[in-house]
């Protein structure tokens, strides 16, 4: 970010391919696919823009999820709701999150694919704060003080929405397995 600050472009290209599958699933998880896709191209021209204001004392990632941040409740608020995604909208899990086990085996996929599409639901049924900071931890892989900075609240606040957050997405589970 640093080299991108003082002119480098192919820095840039760098930053783009290392982060732009968290930031754009961010977006994706919770907004239409033609919305999500909007915020983030405008994730990137805030970046391009804010570029010098970058503070190398900050890890990077919560740097570029606290635009993502700022381009969701920008977006929010000139829409007035909060909404969420369609199953069509959203990106499959990506294979990486899931066990490589048995991936030869089209039992198993077909459970994996069930598994990830209730997933999927589970976590766009949550309330927007717990989607968020959920997607935040599990996609930027921040600390609960990250996702604090990034979202404007304090720890204890984030402690207690990854808490309901993990709560409704075990309920949720639990349902799936009992039916399958």
């Amino acid at each position: 970010m640093l080299a991108y600050a003082e002119g480098d472009a192919n820095a840039f290209d760098q930053l783009y391919a290392r982060h732009k599958g968290a930031l754009y699933r961010y977006f994706v998880r919770q907004l239409p696919a033609d919305q999500a896709h909007d915020c983030f191209q405008t994730l990137w021209l805030k970046l391009i823009r804010n570029r010098h204001s970058y503070q190398a004392s900050a890890p990077l990632v919560n740097f570029l999820f606290t635009l993502a941040h700022n381009v969701l409740m920008d977006h929010h608020r000139s829409s007035r709701r909060m909404q969420s995604a369609t199953d069509e909208d959203l990106e499959i899990l990506a294979d990486d999150h899931l066990s490589q086990q048995g991936a030869d085996d089209p039992l198993v996929l077909a459970e994996r694919n069930q598994l990830q599409t209730q997933l999927r639901s589970l976590t766009r049924a949550l309330p927007f704060h717990q989607r968020e900071a959920w997607l935040l931890l599990q996609e930027g892989n921040l600390s609960h003080t990250q996702i604090a900075t990034v979202t404007g609240t304090s720890s204890e606040g984030v402690k207690s929405r990854l808490r309901y957050a993990r709560s409704k997405l075990k309920a949720g589970l639990k349902a799936y397995v009992r039916q399958n």
